[in-house]
């Protein structure tokens, strides 16, 4: 256990070495390459480990693991987010086991991860040492709950994700989704106005994707919301998070689509 905690110590080290390198430089927060191992949680069912309530430090170390349980193998779909993918495994079981039935899937979605994040985890391997098929990914949800959030910025991190994804997987087919709407109404202030911000995004988003044809931009976002405009809670319950239904109308929407 303490080799385990000083290795985790010296990770969580490098990751604040290269936030002062990037800070150095002045690169937006969004873009920097960062680690959270030092999130806790009360919650005893959120990925359960060896750092007890380090959740965070204990999905990094499962999704390692599942990660060599693939090296040197084909991966049908990997996942590659926030709450939004990581729930779909956690939170919706009957869903989950319908997309993973016959095809291996690879979730690397993590509960409450940034931009910042997921360009760490890229880069200290959760892409590498197997063959991916196809990668979807979808993030930024986060970043833009923040009011101060610069939407130009998170598109920016999301571009240099898709450059890193690219570098590691080569021959995978990567699909890129906008940031699912939000919010069940206009009352809804915290979502209205991350909302906003989510919208830009995927503005800057779309006119990325469309100069670069080895993306695939799947979007359906206008079917995830009803006349109003908002998200109804049948597909939303907690206004960002999908339902069992949203899951499986996220299913329906991308496995025609999938690389065989």
């Amino acid at each position: 256990m303490k080799t385990i905690r000083t290795s985790m110590y010296c990770v969580a080290v490098a990751a604040m070495c290269g936030i002062m390198a990037y800070g150095a430089a002045a690169v937006p927060a969004e873009s920097m390459s960062t680690a959270k191992m030092e999130s806790r949680t009360k919650d005893k069912s959120r990925d359960p480990g060896i750092f007890g309530d380090y959740w965070w430090a204990n999905r990094f170390l499962s999704r390692h693991k599942l990660v060599e349980q693939q090296r040197g193998k084909t991966v049908d779909l990997v996942l590659l987010g926030d709450s939004i993918m990581h729930f779909w495994e956690w939170k919706h079981p009957a869903s989950w086991k319908k997309l993973t039935q016959g095809r291996t899937v690879l979730n690397l979605g993590y509960g409450g991860d940034r931009t910042q994040n997921v360009i760490w985890r890229v880069e200290n391997g959760e892409l590498d040492g197997y063959k991916a098929k196809n990668i979807v990914l979808m993030i930024g949800t986060n970043n833009n709950s923040s009011k101060d959030t610069n939407p130009a910025n998170v598109a920016a991190a999301i571009e240099k994700i898709v450059a890193l994804v690219r570098a590691k997987q080569p021959d995978a087919q990567l699909i890129l989704h906008p940031i699912f709407p939000r919010g069940a109404s206009a009352n809804s202030s915290r979502h209205a106005d991350a909302r906003v911000r989510n919208d830009k995004t995927n503005a800057l988003l779309k006119t990325f994707a469309d100069a670069h044809p080895e993306i695939k931009w799947i979007d359906f976002n206008d079917k995830m919301v009803d006349s109003t405009g908002w998200v109804p809670r049948t597909i939303m319950a907690d206004e960002i998070h999908p339902t069992d239904a949203g899951y499986d109308f996220w299913m329906d929407a991308i496995l025609p689509h999938l690389k065989k």
